[in-house]
């Protein structure tokens, strides 16, 4: 039967070797057309990426905006208010594009003289020079592309394209330089779809150092046949080994337009796989055949000896002692006689063996009886030395005991005297008369101040003192006081007692005290001592009368001054209604007496409009005095929003509110949202035909203005003139064609403290009436209600981008963009304005 089985694995493996080598070549085949196909990909998503870059780029520097900013920066003098809003234009709009364009890593602008950086979004760089720099020297001349190198200013690969911005005369102003992230370019070279586990893209540059700017588990220079031919500008594919001497299947390729080397892998244990699985699985049938057929012949023949190794393995486990088995009797020829007479053997053998153990069992009884006696012996024994060892140990730890107490015995008597000694020290110091006496009353001690204050015997003496107890008033005499009330005798008996208002008669004097007493416990809790301390107050009785005749003459002069100003008061307030006190403050003045014709200052503030939707509608329907309890019941609700943020109202135009803010430009901001609140609350008491809800518009802008006074000698006024009063107006009014309830000014935007703290997105740019510059415009959509909230927040990285690619001219982009929003937000207004601009410009 081993023959047989012999023969059987080799045929098998014969087979399995054939099968294995022809599939192995037809697999390689297969995979090195997959790995062709990954690099063709990959090359063609490179130089597209690369491409969409540079049209970016292109982009950014032919706008008109960074134009004319550009040419402010060059021109105007650092400090100056112009080339500081040239340079937040720059920055606002360079920030959008970062957002816009995440493969942007930074956008600087280099002077075409010198290679000067004068703008950069990483501020750090601004004030260098570029001018030895490669994309500088080109970017001059045209758009170029400056292929990964490694940067000497960041220390990582990178890449790089530049373009010049040229003005309006066809001049060079200025180069446009945007350095890229490297991960989208690591995305497309190391993505593996396809390759299996051990799949394997990489770029190399000239010097063999890999392409990577975040994967650190590649090394930095590399080398192989494939990178070797790749190098020197040749496409193929071959079986080689790899940067880390592993067998790879590889495609390698030279691109011309990157100056790269491209390398498609594969482990070739991979690769084979495959085929080595066709060969396992040949092997695994012919073997699992082989064994059965060997099984087969095995089970004949068990069946032809089972019965002869039933009594051998019988008569075995008889020999090692288990007489309790019995051979099987399966036939009746000489093997069945045979087994009979081995049973026969093993009953007489048991029988034997039982009386053995019964002998053997009275023997361990009393071998168990002998031991249990000599156990408790010695346990006894034990007991008695342990009871012999504790009694030593207790006579030696009492004695220790003894000797240790007598040691703090004599350091607590010595600590007893130090204590008694520093007590009596300080009896002595402090400025009170102290006196101690016994339980039965009789004077045990008394300090120095009581012996120059009442004596040397104090209450002891013959005669006994006088005390009295005195009033605040002169007009009362004084009254005698009973020496046994003294609360020195009486913390004897009631415990701890005071008197704030005692006399003592002593050599022809009287003398104010204030005295305390405190009973002294023993260790039974038993009161063993008192102490009585008295203070002299001559000096603070006399301060305390000086006091009160102070506080009468005050009490008399704060009437009188009360009474003037609820006076003032009253004028001051009824004034106020009518000239903001903090319009006077901001002029210097704190009455409107002092109020003068012509009176102005010039200061930054920020200026809020609001005005009611179709309020003149509304007032169609309504009597005259219902229009003014309405207009009266709207305007009362919306001041302290504008009170309560640190703001003021400068006049009513109808359901017009005009409102200036002399702090910051978050106090505006906040006093919008707030009026909006209150306006939603407002309208839940509004829900009637006759009562609909309103809806406001708010505009907010931040500048410059002259505040002041108007008007002739008899007829006068205050109001605010500038150009930045006449923005906020524009913004209110620009708010009703976007149906928003809360716009505004990039000026108040840039003079928010923390704007991202706030809820807003860019909207649109405006011209300034008379101005050439545009400002941009955001809203701040804090106080919408809570669906439309959320709907904006998760749409607005989408609508700015859809807004830049409209501004960029990029419609079919833009419309996309501004469609997406609409199906996620359909109630977004401003997406759907600009959704028909777009396709109105994509029309003609």
């Amino acid at each position: 039967m081993v023959y047989f089985l012999l023969l059987s694995v080799v045929t098998i493996f014969c087979v399995g070797v054939i099968a294995f080598q022809s599939a192995k070549a037809s697999i390689q085949q297969l995979v090195f057309d997959r790995l062709e196909v990954t690099a063709t990909l990959k090359e063609e998503a490179l130089n597209l990426w690369v491409e969409n870059q540079k049209n970016a780029t292109v982009s950014l520097a032919q706008l008109p905006d960074i134009k004319t900013a550009t040419a402010i920066l060059l021109t105007a003098n650092l400090p100056s208010p112009q080339w500081q809003e040239a340079y937040h234009q720059i920055k606002q709009f360079m920030a959008s594009a970062l957002a816009a364009k995440p493969d942007f890593k930074e956008v600087q602008l280099l002077t075409a003289d010198g290679g000067k950086i004068i703008f950069s979004t990483d501020s750090r760089s601004e004030g260098q020079s570029r001018w030895q720099e490669q994309y500088f020297k080109q970017g001059l001349k045209n758009t170029f592309v400056q292929n990964v190198y490694f940067s000497s200013a960041t220390h990582h690969p990178t890449l790089t394209i530049s373009t010049p911005i040229i003005g309006d005369n066809q001049n060079k102003l200025a180069v446009l330089v945007a350095h890229f992230n490297l991960k989208r370019m690591e995305e497309i070279v190391f993505d593996q779809i396809g390759l299996g586990k051990t799949g394997a893209t990489y770029l190399v540059d000239r010097y063999q150092n890999v392409v990577t700017e975040g994967r650190n588990h590649l090394p930095t220079q590399v080398d192989s046949p494939g990178i070797k031919a790749a190098l020197r500008g040749q496409d193929g594919r071959k079986i080689y080994l790899n940067y880390a001497g592993i067998p790879v299947i590889g495609v390698y390729r030279w691109l011309e337009q990157r100056e790269l080397a491209l390398l498609v892998e594969m482990h070739l244990s991979q690769a084979d796989a495959p085929a080595h699985r066709l060969a396992w699985i040949i092997l695994s049938v012919g073997l699992t055949s082989a064994v059965i057929l060997a099984l087969g012949v095995y089970l004949l023949a068990r069946q032809i000896t089972r019965p002869i190794l039933a009594i051998t393995h019988t008569a075995t486990q008889v020999s090692d002692g288990d007489l309790t088995l019995v051979a099987p009797v399966t036939t009746d020829d000489e093997i069945g006689q045979l087994a009979i007479a081995f049973n026969r053997m093993t009953r007489q053998l048991r029988r034997l063996y039982a009386g053995l153990e019964e002998k053997v069992v009275l023997l361990q009884q009393k071998e168990a009886q002998l031991r249990d006696s000599f156990i408790q012996l010695k346990k006894e024994k034990q007991t008695v030395e342990a009871q012999k060892t504790q009694l030593t140990q207790a006579y030696e730890e009492i004695t220790l005991l003894n000797q240790r107490l007598q040691t703090e015995n004599l350091d607590l008597m010595a600590e007893l005297q130090v204590q008694n000694q520093r007590l009596y020290q300080l009896l002595e110091a402090i400025p009170l008369g102290v006196v101690v006496i016994n339980s039965a009353g009789k004077l045990y001690y008394t300090n120095q101040v009581v012996k120059e204050l009442l004596g040397t015997e104090v209450f002891f003496s013959d005669p006994p003192l006088n005390l009295y107890i005195y009033s605040n008033s002169k007009s009362d005499p004084p009254k005698l006081y009973p020496l046994e009330n003294l609360p020195l005798f009486k913390a004897l008996h009631q415990g701890i007692g005071s008197v704030d208002q005692l006399e003592v008669q002593y050599l022809d004097r009287m003398i104010p005290l204030q005295t305390w007493g405190t009973p002294i416990y023993d260790e039974l809790g038993q009161i063993a001592y008192a102490i009585g301390v008295f203070q002299d107050i001559t000096e603070r009785r006399r301060a305390e009368e000086e006091r009160q005749r102070f506080i009468e003459e005050m009490f008399e002069i704060n009437c009188s001054l009360e009474l003037a100003l609820d006076e003032e008061e009253q004028l001051t307030d009824a004034a106020g209604r009518f000239v903001p006190n903090q319009f006077l403050s901001f002029l210097g003045y704190e009455s409107l007496v002092d109020v003068r014709s012509g009176d102005a200052v010039q200061k930054e503030m920020s200026i809020l409009f609001s005005d009611i939707r179709s309020f003149t509608q509304m007032s169609e329907r309504m009597t005259p005095e219902d229009n003014f309890k309405f207009i009266n019941a709207y305007l009362s609700r919306m001041e302290p929003a504008i009170t309560e943020n640190e703001g003021f109202i400068d006049k009513y135009i109808g359901d017009a509110i005009m409102a200036l803010f002399g702090g910051s430009a978050d106090d505006a901001v906040k006093a919008g949202i707030s009026m909006l609140q209150r306006l939603s609350e407002y309208n839940l008491t509004r829900q009637r035909p006759e009562r609909s809800p309103i809806s406001i518009g708010i505009g907010i802008n931040t500048g410059d203005l002259m505040l002041g006074i108007v008007g002739g000698k008899h007829r006068m006024d205050s109001t605010v003139i500038s150009d930045a009063v006449n923005l906020a107006a524009r913004l209110e009014e620009l708010s009703k064609r976007y149906q928003i309830p809360l716009l505004i000014s990039e000026h108040t935007f840039l003079r928010l403290e923390d704007p991202n703290i706030y809820s807003f997105r860019v909207i649109d740019k405006v011209r300034v009436k008379g101005k050439s510059e545009m400002v941009s415009v955001f809203e701040v959509f804090d106080a919408d209600p809570p669906v439309l909230y959320r709907k904006k927040a998760a749409t607005k990285t989408l609508f700015e981008q859809a807004l830049i690619l409209y501004h960029l001219e990029a419609f079919p982009e833009s419309a996309e963009c501004f469609e997406a929003c609409l199906r996620e937000n359909p109630s977004d207004q401003v997406a759907k304005i600009y959704l028909d601009r777009v396709l109105q410009s994509l029309s003609i």
